[in-house]
C-alpha cells in the first residue's frame, strides 16, 4: 500500500481518539488517524460500514462514504468523504453555528429531515452523539443539510438484535430522543437574547 504524507498544514481537527486530516492528492477525503492506542471508535465504525455495505439502496446523503484504509506517516488512516459546502469550504458543525448565536429553531427542519433520513436508511448512531458530530453542509447561501461525521454505529457488546429492522427503528428513535433533548438543553445555555438571527 502506497504511502501519503500527512502535515499539519492538512490537518482539519481532532477528537477523543482521532485526527483528522486532508488527503494531500485528494481534497474531498478525509484521512481519520488514531493518535493513541486507543481504537474503540475506529473499530466500531469500520464494523458499522461493514454491514452497511451489506444492505441495497442506502442513501449516503447524511453520512459520509467510507473509502477504505491508507497507510500514512501518522500510521494507518482511514478515507471518508470530507464535507465542504458549495463555496469549498470546510461544512461547519451545528454546535459552532450555535456558539455563532444562531438558535436551534433555523435547524429543526434539517433535524428533521435528518431523523427521517437515519430511520429510512437504519443508521444506528452512538447514544453520546453531540451537535460538534454534525456538520452543516451548506449547498447555497440560503440553505444545506445535516451530516452525521462521528458518532455511527453501536457501543452494545451483544448487537445480534441490530439484525431486526423494527428493533434498529426503536433504538434509532429512543436515542434521537436523548440526542435531541440534550441539544435543546445545549442550545438554550448558548441562545442569548441580543443575538441576533441569522438564516443559513
Amino acid at each position: 500500500m502506497e504511502q501519503i504524507e500527512l502535515s499539519e498544514n492538512s490537518f482539519v481537527g481532532n477528537g477523543k481518539e482521532r485526527n483528522c486530516y486532508i488527503h494531500p492528492n485528494e481534497p474531498d477525503i478525509a484521512v481519520k488517524v488514531n493518535h493513541g492506542d486507543i481504537r474503540k471508535q475506529t473499530d466500531r465504525e469500520l464494523k458499522f460500514y461493514r454491514g452497511l455495505n451489506k444492505r441495497k439502496n442506502i442513501v449516503y446523503k447524511h453520512i459520509p462514504r467510507y473509502f477504505g484504509p491508507v497507510q500514512t506517516n501518522f500510521g494507518t488512516g482511514h478515507m471518508f468523504d470530507l464535507i465542504r459546502d458549495y463555496d469549498g469550504k470546510i461544512s461547519r458543525s451545528l454546535l459552532q453555528y450555535l456558539e455563532d448565536g444562531l438558535p436551534l429553531r433555523d435547524f429543526e427542519s434539517d433535524l428533521a429531515l435528518l431523523k427521517q433520513s437515519l430511520l429510512d436508511n437504519q443508521i444506528i448512531f452512538n447514544h453520546d452523539m453531540y451537535a460538534g458530530n454534525l456538520l452543516y453542509k451548506k449547498v447555497s447561501e440560503t440553505s444545506g443539510y445535516l451530516v452525521v461525521i462521528d458518532g455511527l454505529g453501536d457501543t452494545v457488546f451483544v448487537n445480534w438484535l441490530n439484525s431486526f429492522a423494527s428493533h434498529r427503528t426503536k433504538k434509532i428513535e429512543r436515542r434521537w430522543e436523548l440526542f435531541i433533548n440534550r441539544l435543546r438543553n445545549r442550545a438554550a445555555k448558548l441562545e442569548m437574547p441580543d443575538k441576533r438571527i441569522h438564516n443559513n
